[in-house]
């Protein structure tokens, strides 16, 4: 086992350890935002699998799994406003 592997292991749990905030918040990054480290996060375990980085991937694929969660939340949340939106756009137009 290299040494880098343990270091951006335990780096990489560091880093999933800041996500929690954004999943128990109320407000939501953007989309676009999560959509990106997502798709990033995984090409990077693909990457890290075929270094043979078992640690690091591993690491890695938690916090894609904890941004895949920020970015299924940030899409409800989504949904929500515009339902909301669209449901007021109807009571408004139903008063003219």
């Amino acid at each position: 086992m290299a040494w880098q592997d343990v270091v951006l292991f335990v780096g990489g749990f560091v880093l999933a350890g800041g996500i929690v905030p954004a999943i128990r918040a109320q407000e939501k990054p953007p989309v676009a935002t999560t959509l990106t480290l997502v798709v990033m996060l995984a090409i990077f375990v693909v990457v890290f699998l075929t270094l043979h980085l078992w640690l690091t991937a591993l690491s890695v694929l938690l916090q894609w799994s904890l941004w895949a969660i920020v970015l299924a939340q940030s899409l409800i949340r989504r949904a929500e406003r515009n339902a909301e939106a669209a449901s007021e756009a109807e009571v408004t137009s139903g008063l003219r």
